[in-house]
């Protein structure tokens, strides 16, 4: 039985991943040019190579059957065009914001704290050791390869959002049609019933 929505892979194919490393650098200055900062351009482009992910079969098929060759590059602007209108930027508290939260405890003059166990000494690890040294003010920015992994698995969760819905509402009709058949066959009999019976009329 043939699906509604095919599946698509979970990896992104190489032509996908050659064409975010390609436009990569330019959608995110882009993308810093709407938003206002190169940090939060994050905010903006993903979604778009998500909608490019997300069409990418028909926009092969255009690009190799239907030789339109510019029909992806026309796409994502149109893509980002439609993004950075309706952007909203979101409530976010910058990085460098000094609001995180404090534990205070309150000791008075004569309290003597019990004494507990030794403590061991803390576990480290590269990530703890490295973490002085890093720039809390700038986000890490992923490479073309993770760009393309992280914008195709939303594209395969649009896909599989979109194979439930059609699934419902091919189970809604098919329930609606079931429902309707007897109805038919009443009316049919009932009509069959009313309509007089020519064999006894004579003339």
């Amino acid at each position: 039985m043939p699906r509604l929505l095919p599946r698509i892979s979970p990896e992104p194919p190489p032509e996908y991943v050659a064409f975010v490393e390609h436009h990569l650098d330019a959608l995110r200055r882009d993308a810093a040019r709407v938003v206002g900062t190169e940090r939060d351009a994050d905010h903006l482009y993903p979604d778009v190579l998500t909608d490019v992910a997300t069409r990418w079969r028909w926009l092969e098929l255009q690009r190799t059957r239907l030789r339109q060759p510019g029909a992806t590059d026309l796409y994502l602007r149109r893509a980002f065009s439609r993004r950075a209108e309706h952007w909203q930027a979101p409530e976010l508290l910058p990085l460098d914001a000094d609001v995180w939260p404090v534990e205070v405890q309150v000791w008075s003059a004569g309290t003597v704290e019990p004494p507990g166990p030794p403590l061991r000494p803390a576990l480290s690890s590269v990530a703890l050791r490295l973490a002085p040294h890093l720039d809390p003010t700038q986000r890490p920015r992923a490479g073309p390869l993770g760009e393309a992994a992280v914008a195709w698995w939303h594209a395969c969760e649009t896909h599989r959002r979109r194979r439930r819905i059609a699934a419902v509402v091919v189970a809604l009709v098919l329930l609606a049609l079931t429902n309707r058949l007897p109805q038919d066959e009443r009316v049919r009999a009932e009509g069959v019933a009313l309509r007089p019976d020519r064999s006894t009329v004579s003339i």
